[in-house]
């Protein structure tokens, strides 16, 4: 298979395509034929030897997210050669490992394409994660989400919305504020401006 690696710490020009062996496929677990990846901050900094990848994960090939079509599986039931998936990635996509113990992997929706769908993965599952699944955000509740614009922040404004909260927000910017209330915040404050402890607007 190709892989995009990084061969030295440093700049764009460090990333090589190389030839890797197609690794073997532990019971119930898949293999994508990645069509599509999103880059994310963890890579940028990973690729600058800024960023130490999780013990389990290639520790030189960057990447968090992909999309793309199920090329193998052993004995994983919930998917079949063909489907196309979007996942949080490793070079094999588990299916019942740490640090998220449910499927890393989901189908993809049909109305969207592999470059939209691989922007999925690791910012909607974090906020999944985090803010519905252990804290337990409930319908009609407020929410308050910090760096409105950063990724994590897009898609939990966009999440607490759909899910029937109120939602606040900060930003570093009134043309951020102006974002974020477009998203679906309530209301968003620039926090280099105003205390967002204090207004009670």
């Amino acid at each position: 298979m190709k892989a995009v690696v990084i061969t030295k710490p440093g700049g764009v020009k460090v990333l090589k395509v190389e030839e890797r062996p197609t690794p073997n496929i532990p019971q119930g677990e898949l293999l994508i034929r990645v069509e599509a990846a999103g880059v994310n901050r963890p890579d940028v900094a990973q690729r600058k030897g800024n960023y130490a990848p999780p013990a389990w994960a290639p520790q030189d090939i960057p990447g968090l997210e992909v999309a793309g079509v199920v090329a193998e599986t052993n004995d994983c039931k919930r998917y079949k050669k063909g489907d196309k998936v979007c996942a949080l990635s490793r070079v094999v996509v588990t299916q019942n490992s740490l640090p998220f113990p449910r499927s890393s992997a989901f189908p993809i929706p049909e109305n969207l394409t592999m470059i939209e769908a691989a922007s999925i993965p690791e910012t909607f599952f974090t906020v999944w994660t985090n803010v519905f699944d252990r804290e337990h955000l409930t319908e009609g509740e407020s929410f308050l989400v910090h760096g409105g614009t950063s990724g994590i922040g897009v898609a939990a404004i966009q999440m607490a919305k759909a899910w029937g909260c109120t939602v606040y927000a900060t930003a570093g910017s009134n043309e951020k504020v102006e974002f974020c209330e477009k998203l679906g915040a309530t209301k968003a404050i620039n926090y280099r401006e105003t205390d967002f402890t204090q207004d009670s607007s």
